[in-house]
């Protein structure tokens, strides 16, 4: 199911496509919405009207379900990392590690939020005061990718919700289940309708709606440098936008290297997390010195 303006609803599609798990292609995860634009336009929709409610809330309410949010994820760790395990392929302990650094990441954010200040200026008229304050943008885009597919909406919901903007979250197709999940914990914890809205489904058909739309006046995409850059160049001129794409990481190691500690880090930069981190080692380049030590 989307969560739309508050309520958990089937695409307009009305068709889902199987989640299945990667290393064992018998296990069915689940089945999940294939949405289209007009699921996307109707999610813009909820998270632009519940935009003036959710901005003037106080700031302690919007912590305390943020509070309530990481709290959620804590208490169902275990069976959502053993459901992150099964759609992505990590190591278990490895995925429970995300849940759980969700949940701090989560309540990092509903602690910094608290702590937003402006400023205010010397000026030469004793009548008028100048100051500066912080305001939301209004409704930020959330899309994420699926080798991190809790921590990386996280990081980005949270401190959009706690700012005072409103969400639509777009996971991957191939990992949307700890995104239903994450989404979940925000319901659990009391957020109001609308203001954190979830839909699934292909980025052909959903992610150009969503990150093209006016309303839209912030997008936070992980993912491949080609969608990033294409997102860039449709987004609007006063869309603020915050890009995490695609790289290459070298591992470097010099002629007095630990060798021993070396091997070690290249193997676990390289092949933990599946080999699925965004920053994990792609290539090692050695001193010709100990290239054969190292080899």
């Amino acid at each position: 199911m989307n969560h739309i303006g508050g309520a958990w609803v089937p695409s307009a599609t009305g068709r889902t496509a199987p989640n299945i798990n990667p290393a064992d292609t018998r296990d069915v995860v689940g089945n999940f919405p294939v949405s289209d634009a007009e699921d996307a336009r109707r999610a813009l929709q909820a998270a632009d009207a519940a935009f003036a409610a959710w901005r003037d809330t106080p700031i302690s309410k919007r912590a305390a379900i943020l509070f309530r949010a990481a709290q959620y994820l804590e208490d169902h760790a275990d069976a959502f990392a053993r459901e992150l395990t099964r759609e992505e392929g990590k190591g278990l302990n490895l995925a429970k590690d995300e849940v759980l650094r969700s949940a701090q990441t989560i309540r990092f954010y509903a602690v910094e939020g608290q702590s937003f200040t402006g400023e205010t200026f010397v000026n030469d008229d004793p009548d008028m005061v100048v100051y500066s304050q912080r305001e939301p943008l209004g409704v930020a885009a959330v899309i994420s990718p699926w080798n991190f597919p809790i921590s990386i909406p996280a990081r980005k919901i949270a401190p959009a919700l706690i700012a005072g903007n409103t969400v639509v979250f777009k996971p991957s197709s191939d990992a949307p289940l700890s995104g239903y999940r994450l989404t979940e914990a925000f319901v659990q914890a009391g957020l109001p309708a609308g203001v954190l809205n979830l839909v699934i489904g292909p980025a052909a058909a959903v992610g150009a709606a969503i990150t093209g739309a006016p309303v839209v006046r912030a997008i936070s995409f992980t993912g491949s440098t080609a969608a990033g850059e294409q997102i860039h160049r449709s987004a609007g001129l006063t869309t603020r936008t915050q890009m995490e794409l695609g790289g290459k990481n070298p591992l470097i190691v010099l002629a007095d290297a630990d060798l021993d500690r070396a091997v070690d880090l290249a193997v676990k930069g390289g092949f933990s997390l599946s080999g699925q981190a965004c920053t994990g080692t792609s290539r090692v380049l050695v001193d010709a010195k100990v290239r054969q030590a190292f080899t």
